[in-house]
């Protein structure tokens, strides 16, 4: 099997966490980066010899024969850099969200996609919410009823610059930062939402939202709710938690755990409570960078391009999250019950 040429545009936490990665396992080679700051660029010189550092990304593109590309860059520039690198053919991987909002999301679907392609919602790779995948998939517990999920950090207790707080360069606040994670999970674990009716508020930031809560309503009149926010205290880290009641039992789970009350015997499930830890449920990796799931996710991605595979957050899959988070905003902004749309 051949090394795939990997580059990478934008050298912030999560370019130098997958620049790292792709550079450090056997069947890929990271071989350029592309990166604005004059300063980051020197010092990459410096310290990746091997590696050709650019300033211009289409520069890059261009020189390199690259089969990987990973776009890390602020969101309102993941659209013209997923089309320029579309038009060679190239392998596509980009952190999350796909782009600003469902209309440059319908854009980028209704062109002919000519790699594979992989969106970062990390928390897919888990082991923990993968074992509850799972535990969903097979009916161990029983039918599903409702959940409630969570997904909190303090992060914002001021109001804070950057283009995280400009909603024409990010596309909002809380719910398309730290709520796209949860609504890319509602979907890998319940599927596609019929309806939602929110309400959101600025306390901090100004120009987007801190808080939101939201109600949805799923297949089978299946209800859930979520409450986002990145102003509360106490939460060092990001957190995300599902409580999920099934027919025979009831499911807490977070990145870290699993808890689950069952009223029946079924496999390594036994009547009563159990835990599960997240390092007993995830796969060994060859290495370790800011978390197993990010090197999981590398590896699928590396296998899904090797064996002619549709990846596990494609593009299209990504991008029912924006899909939501629209109608969430349009919710919000209208005080309304949204039914979800959707599709390009």
């Amino acid at each position: 099997m051949n090394e795939l040429n990997v580059g990478v545009i934008g050298i912030g936490k999560m370019g130098l966490l997958h620049s790292g990665i792709f550079n450090g396992l056997n069947d890929s080679n990271l071989v350029a980066i592309a990166e604005k700051d004059k300063v980051m660029s020197m010092g990459l010189k410096k310290y990746l010899p091997n590696v050709e550092v650019y300033t211009d990304y289409e520069k890059m593109i261009k020189s390199e024969n690259l089969d990987i590309l990973v776009i890390t860059t602020p969101v309102f520039l993941h659209k013209p850099m997923i089309e320029k690198a579309n038009d060679y053919n190239l392998n596509i991987m980009v952190e999350k969200p796909l782009a600003l909002n469902s209309e440059e999301c319908k854009s980028i679907l209704n062109k002919k996609i000519n790699g594979k392609t992989l969106v970062g919602y990390c928390r897919r790779f888990a082991g923990t919410y993968s074992f509850v995948k799972e535990i969903i998939e097979n009916s161990t517990l029983g039918k599903l009823i409702s959940f409630q999920s969570q997904m909190f950090v303090e992060q914002v207790l001021d109001k804070e610059k950057g283009w995280q707080y400009d909603p024409s360069k990010s596309g909002g606040g809380v719910l398309i930062d730290l709520g796209s994670h949860a609504i890319d999970l509602l979907h890998y674990f319940f599927g596609e939402i019929d309806s939602v009716n929110a309400i959101g508020k600025t306390v901090f930031s100004g120009n987007v939202e801190d808080y939101v809560s939201a109600n949805f309503k799923l297949k089978e009149r299946i209800m859930g709710s979520m409450e986002l926010s990145w102003s509360r205290r106490n939460y060092r880290l990001p957190e995300l938690k599902f409580n999920i009641q099934f027919e025979n039992g009831d499911v807490v789970v977070t990145e870290k755990y699993v808890e689950i009350y069952s009223k029946i015997n079924n496999g390594k499930i036994k009547e009563g409570w159990n835990t599960f830890y997240k390092q007993n449920l995830t796969s060994q990796v060859p290495l370790d960078i800011g978390g197993p799931e990010y090197t999981l996710e590398d590896l699928h991605f590396i296998k899904c391009i090797n064996e002619d595979k549709t990846s596990l957050c494609d593009f299209k899959e990504a991008a029912k999250t924006n899909f939501v988070i629209d109608s969430i905003y349009s919710s919000i902004k209208n005080e309304s019950l949204e039914k979800i749309k959707y599709g390009v």
